[in-house]
């Protein structure tokens, strides 16, 4: 009985053990990328996004994108492409970022008066934000990844503008898994 119970025991203890590393094991796609360039997302025509919102999501991503290389030693150089102040060297490897924004969901100012009127219902107002991303590698033109990231923004800070911001951090910790840190 005692047996039984000492390899019930260790089989369980096994099977913990192997399910708690196998969380750990992501793909490493951007390993060997030392420049990445961000370019401006795509708007669709009829898109209740504004065109000027592919060029804000860029710059955002651009932003956050250098926080998070600085911090985490992510890249060597993050660009917008188009920028003049920063050439890339030669022999560097880069990945290249397209996009193209799938939901732009403003506040409503219905929802702000609303939220007046509702006990606590300060921070029921939302916006959101959704773009579709390819990572393309420069040097064969090959999409490497693709994925979809919507955020959103709730109570005092329920902008489109709030949502972008953690559309771009959301994609900097997308990086930050697929490197490898």
């Amino acid at each position: 009985m005692k047996m039984k119970r000492y390899l019930l025991t260790l089989a369980v203890m096994a099977f913990v053990l192997g399910m708690m590393n196998s969380g750990g094991s992501a793909e490493v796609l951007f390993k060997d990328y030392d420049v990445v360039v961000v370019e401006n997302l795509n708007v669709p025509t009829g898109s209740p996004a504004p065109e000027s919102s592919g060029l804000q999501m860029a710059e955002k991503a651009v932003y956050q994108l250098s926080r998070y290389s600085e911090k985490y030693k992510l890249f060597d150089m993050v660009v917008k492409e188009g920028s003049k102040s920063k050439e890339v060297p030669a022999g560097k490897k880069v990945l290249i970022i397209k996009g193209e924004v799938k939901e732009y969901t403003r506040e409503s100012v219905g929802r702000r008066i609303g939220r007046s009127f509702i006990p606590g219902g300060e921070f029921t107002g939302t916006a959101a934000f959704a773009a579709h991303y390819q990572f393309v590698d420069k040097e064969s033109g090959k999409v490497i990844y693709e994925t979809d990231l919507r955020t959103g923004a709730t109570g005092r800070n329920d902008t489109v503008e709030y949502a972008m911001d953690r559309n771009g951090e959301a994609l900097a910790k997308l990086i930050m898994k697929y490197k490898g840190k």
